[in-house]
């Protein structure tokens, strides 16, 4: 009798829980319910935002803005006539052919410009583009920051403290080519060789066609009888493959003395997506953030001897066992709606066909942007494929021990690299390592030194962590900004869809690496990354073999400059009024 009795309960407490959620279901679908404020204020972890919010077509997120036309349309026409050009866009490929048969390399222990002669190569990058854009160089005023940072500058006819000037930034270093794998090119990689469809070779896409097309957009103002009221500045530095340090850093440091805290209104650099297809929707991703950096050190030493009498663990020994720690305990991932990632994602789940954009992300979108933890972990490890757009990475690049076989070791040590996730820090890092490697220290009785210890130890036997390079992750450009409004609307009036898409989506997205732009934090907010061609065929060629850029694709990048210019320059009346 009472096992019966149970069981009606039972029932009875299904079917009354059936009633409640299907009478919190009436009311939260009526949107000014207060019963809906206070069911969710009551449960925080229900969100219903996402039945609608995230459903194709909806208007509440990633709202686009139309194409941008400059005013100034005689210009816009002339250069437009000029970019389709066949005569034009041989004179142009051909420029990108001459400038990528310069060496230009960087390289990590290359020694103080003046001193190491290997610099020398930026006199002939310099002297070839003045020979290319002699009215160029008749135009602006040219500045030197550190003999091969280049600062060109063409001064507007309104103030810069009532119209901020625009930057744009590339750099003339690539990446050295190893001389073992020339031969596994198929064009050489500094013929600067065109085949009719592509133009081969070092710094093609990584960055010497950027620079070529921002200075070429110049040019072609100049020749449309354009006066800019907006001063216009291209910089261009000579070490963005190693550091930024010689060029970047220098450069940056004279246009803030020159223009100030927040003096510049608008900066764009390389992106690294440039316009991609993805979930069968065409997007031009345009990058408002970069990853952080930190190269983490650890030197294991202690006593050595004969090998003929070895401890039970040696230096190479412990530091194997802190590696395995390391690579066994992984960041976690995590979206939040800090990283410009999720504003991708709403923007997918928005104008992606339905069928293509999964349900259950969709689903998780409205718990994200409610901060919802396991949401935002759930989602992560949903989108595992890129996983490294939403966590920290981490990689053991090099390490070092032992001088001969039959001697114990006195030394090892390891670098390894970081790119930090938006979400995160450099003290949470240090933090992390430090509790990885401390245990297996005192395990093995040594001292431990931290990253920020107060005084180094005597003691031989010992395990040290120190960082090298730290930069934290960038801060995130606004979306919400005037200067973006102008770039997207700028990017719909000059760049196509791929395929059959009828309209291309420009959304937020983040720069995994780094580039100049982190010397430039100080000079404005808006700091935008973007390639404006279709880096699909090209997108992993950058820094490897075979290296190429899409001609036709190529030749119109200055088209798409130029208006960016003249439309920020129509913005100067509203600057002004």
């Amino acid at each position: 009798m009472e096992q019966k009795q149970s069981k009606t309960a039972i029932q009875w407490l299904l079917i009354g829980g059936a009633i409640a959620i299907g009478l919190a279901s009436a009311f939260l679908s009526i949107s000014d319910n207060p019963l809906k404020a206070l069911f969710t204020e009551r449960f925080p972890s229900f969100d219903d935002s996402g039945l609608d919010k995230y459903t194709p077509g909806s208007q509440s997120v990633c709202q686009q803005v139309p194409k941008l036309s400059p005013k100034n349309e005689k210009a816009q026409q002339f250069i437009r006539d000029k970019v389709e050009s066949p005569k034009y866009q041989e004179e142009i490929i051909d420029k990108l052919s001459g400038i990528i048969r310069i060496p230009s390399e960087s390289y990590d222990e290359l020694g103080p410009i003046g001193q190491d002669e290997r610099w020398d190569i930026f006199y002939d990058v310099e002297k070839f583009i003045k020979a290319k854009y002699p009215t160029v160089f008749s135009t602006v005023k040219l500045d030197h920051a550190n003999t091969h940072g280049l600062i060109l500058t063409w001064e507007g006819s309104v103030p810069a403290s009532k119209a901020k000037p625009i930057l744009m930034l590339a750099h003339q270093d690539v990446v050295p080519v190893l001389a073992d794998n020339v031969k596994e090119w198929t064009h050489p990689p500094y013929e600067g060789h065109f085949d009719g469809e592509l133009i081969w070779g070092r710094g093609a896409t990584d960055d010497k066609g950027y620079l070529i097309s921002i200075i070429e957009s110049l040019d072609l103002l100049i020749e449309s009888g354009f006066k800019p009221k907006r001063t216009v500045i291209l910089a261009f530095g000579c070490d963005e493959e190693i550091s930024g340090e010689n060029c970047a850093k220098p450069i940056s440091n004279l246009l803030h003395d020159r223009y100030g805290d927040n003096g510049i209104y608008l900066i764009m650099d390389e992106g690294s997506v440039g316009i991609q297809k993805e979930f069968d929707q065409s997007f031009a991703m345009v990058s408002v953030a970069e990853k952080g950096y930190l190269d983490v050190g650890i030197n294991v030493t202690s006593t050595g001897g004969h090998a003929s009498n070895p401890p039970d663990h040696n230096v190479i020994g412990i530091l194997s066992e802190i590696v395995m720690a390391i690579e066994n305990s992984p960041f976690p991932g995590k979206v939040t709606s800090k990283n410009p990632m999720f504003g991708f994602l709403e923007c997918a789940a928005v104008h992606a066909p339905e069928s293509s954009f999964p349900k259950s992300v969709r689903n998780k979108l409205g718990n994200v942007a409610n901060g919802i933890s396991k949401a935002q972990q759930d989602l992560a490890r949903e989108l595992d494929n890129m996983r490294y757009y939403f966590r920290t990475s981490q990689s053991v690049g090099k390490i070092n021990g032992g001088v001969k076989i039959n001697a114990i070791p006195e030394t090892a040590s390891t670098l390894i690299n970081l790119r930090l996730s938006v979400d995160t820090s450099i003290a949470q890092i240090e933090e992390h390592y430090e509790n990885l490697v401390e245990p297996i220290a005192r395990k093995h009785r040594m001292v431990f030194e931290g990253f920020h210890s107060s005084r180094e130890s005597s003691d031989p036997r010992k395990v040290s962590l120190f960082g090298v390079d730290a930069l934290e992750p960038a801060p995130v450009s606004p979306v919400d900004a005037e200067a973006f409004k102008i770039l997207s609307g700028t990017i719909k009036h000059t760049l196509k869809p791929l395929g059959q898409d009828n309209e291309l989506i420009v959304t937020p997205y983040l720069m995994p690496a780094n580039t100049d732009t982190k010397c430039f934090w100080a000079l404005t907010k808006n700091i935008y990354r973007f390639t404006p061609i279709n880096l699909v065929d090209n997108l992993n060629r950058a820094h490897t073999t075979d290296e190429f850029i899409r001609a036709d694709e190529f030749v119109r990048e200055p088209l798409f400059f130029a208006s960016l210019v003249l439309n920020a320059d129509d913005a100067v009346e509203q600057d002004t009024s």
